[in-house]
């Protein structure tokens, strides 16, 4: 294809008129003289048979240039125009076309919208029943013994990376009562005493409010020797948890956390050498044996079946809370050992003064698993 085509089609070459028979013609010269059609001079002296001759040009050419319009030659310019749309089809007579299809349009669908998460109300008062893990106990060289304003459960202090449940709670507009029962190196033969303190505030709470209580105990159960029998751990968790369902408002929760996974502790530990150095002193030989210190009666073995009898009790209860109170709104109990075990831990995680308590970002941690794993989790935080 010629690039120079700009795809017009060229018009077609149109005729020039004829010119008329009355216009004067110029005189040839008289050297050019000769004789025309008919025996007659072409010198314009005999007019009357050069138009004759015009005349049978121009019907020559209409013949040849097939002379339809020609037939009104002679007639009026209105007449013609007449006699050209007489020859035009009716409007009648010309098909209608037909109707393009208009497409129907579509709905476009509409997203439904994502119901809020649902959620308790948010409790009037947050009770913490627990040992030196929930008071935040030597979470650093710096900060020995109890610093609960660092704790997972009821720690205020800000810009220590531990955004605690009470934080929670009052990011979400809650100011709940804070009743910190929690003791630094009990047993669960100290659950009964801190359940009757967090219920005798719960007593004071108004119609329709709530308590969130954490119950986190054990850990001194299996790290001391002797080691507390399991039916003894049992029957004091009971008397507990007994008390609270007796004295906690309809509507309530426990968070109830397993004993920490001391042999992941083992593994981590024994696996970063700076760890593994530090347990071996003399200082650290006591602190929770087999599992990070080596100074105790106990075997691993021993250590490993106390910790499942001591789990499955405390999974048990929970259990028979939810299985009897829970459909009806009474007192609700959650249980979740993949993430409140402190699994999660890694050698950070453990305070440098003793390697047993856990650190600040210890403490974050299980502050973010215990919110996981209960109700309020859905609720996006500020």
């Amino acid at each position: 294809m010629d690039p120079k085509w700009t795809g017009q089609t060229k018009s077609p070459a149109v005729p020039s008129p004829a010119p008329s028979a009355t216009v004067p013609q110029e005189p040839p010269h008289p050297a050019r003289r000769q004789r025309g059609f008919f025996g007659l001079a072409s010198d314009g002296r005999t007019p009357a048979a050069l138009a004759a001759v015009a005349v049978v040009i121009l019907l020559v050419a209409i013949v040849l240039a097939g002379g339809g319009i020609f037939a009104t030659a002679g007639a009026s310019p209105s007449a013609a125009a007449s006699e050209i749309a007489a020859a035009s089809p009716t409007p009648s007579d010309v098909p209608t076309p037909a109707p393009t299809p208009t497409a129907t349009p579509t709905a476009t669908p509409t997203a439904t919208p994502t119901a809020a998460p649902t959620a308790p109300p948010l409790p009037a008062l947050l009770g913490a029943i627990g040992d030196s893990y929930s008071q935040a106990f030597s979470v650093s060289p710096q900060y020995r013994y109890d610093h609960p304003q660092f704790s997972w459960v009821v720690g205020t202090a800000k810009d220590d990376g531990v955004l605690s449940l009470l934080e929670r709670f009052q990011a979400l507009g809650a100011s709940p009562v804070v009743v910190d029962a929690a003791t630094s190196g009990k047993k669960m033969i100290d659950a009964p005493r801190q359940a009757n303190l967090v219920v005798a505030a719960a007593k004071k709470l108004g119609p329709g409010q709530t308590a969130y209580v954490t119950f986190e105990l054990g850990t001194n159960d299996l790290c001391d020797d002797p080691k507390t029998a399991a039916a003894s751990f049992d029957s004091q968790l009971r008397t507990a948890v007994g008390i609270l369902r007796a004295g906690l408002p309809p509507g309530s929760r426990i968070l109830m956390l397993p004993v920490p996974d001391f042999p992941h502790f083992h593994a981590m530990t024994q696996a970063d050498p700076a760890t593994r150095a530090a347990l071996l002193l003399w200082v650290n030989s006591n602190r929770c044996p087999p599992y990070l210190g080596t100074y105790g009666p106990s075997t691993t073995a021993d250590s490993n079946s106390y910790l499942a009898k001591y789990d499955a009790s405390l999974e048990k209860i929970c259990q028979e809370i939810d299985a009897a109170e829970g459909t009806t709104g009474g007192l609700h109990c959650t249980y979740n050992a993949a993430l409140l075990a402190d699994s999660d831990f890694t050698a950070r995680d453990l305070s440098t003064y003793d390697y047993f308590h856990p650190s600040l970002t210890g403490q974050a941690k299980m502050a973010e698993d215990a919110w996981r794993a209960d109700a309020w989790a859905p609720i996006p935080l500020p």
